[in-house]
């Protein structure tokens, strides 16, 4: 026989504290991450500061915990995105964040559904179950009422 199904507990529902709980932890990733920065590469001096000096009139500034490449034919380093930018970046990180959050949440609804839907087939398959067992259980006590009845008991002499 099958493990019977039993559930103890109910779907997750939405929650704003975890809903913000993970969106602190995202945007504190972001921030962390070189997903807040940009790369500027230029294999010329002359192109890499130009580069650079363009990306700082928009806004940029110089990441300080990012080297910065020297090396000849390749010059780089990481440029940290101003805020306007990076608070477009964190808006779609909270939207993509929150379509995650709900499929979770949907999918773990739709478990719970699924389990609720075997748990319930199990239930009446056990009733089925049951129910058969004491109908043939009938039968056989009304076939042994008919044997009983057609024949006498045995005698036997003394």
């Amino acid at each position: 026989m099958t493990e019977k199904i039993k559930i103890v507990e109910t779907p997750p529902r939405w929650n704003d504290e975890e809903y913000e709980r993970r969106a602190e932890d995202a945007v504190k990733l972001y921030k962390l991450t070189t997903q807040s920065k940009q790369g500027v590469y230029a294999p010329l001096p002359h192109d890499f500061l130009i580069l650079v000096a363009a990306k700082f009139a928009e806004g940029y500034t110089i990441a300080r915990n990012h080297a910065i490449v020297t090396d000849p034919l390749h010059y780089s380093c990481m440029l940290i995105k101003p805020e306007h930018l990076q608070e477009q970046d964190i808006a779609e990180l909270k939207t993509k964040l929150k379509s995650e959050y709900v499929e979770w949440l949907e999918a773990k609804h739709s478990r719970y559904q699924d389990l609720l839907r075997q748990q319930l087939i199990q239930k009446l398959q056990e009733k089925e179950r049951k129910a058969a067992e004491t109908a043939k259980a009938k039968q056989l006590a009304q076939i042994e009422a008919e044997v009983q009845a057609c024949y006498s008991p045995l005698e036997i002499p003394a």
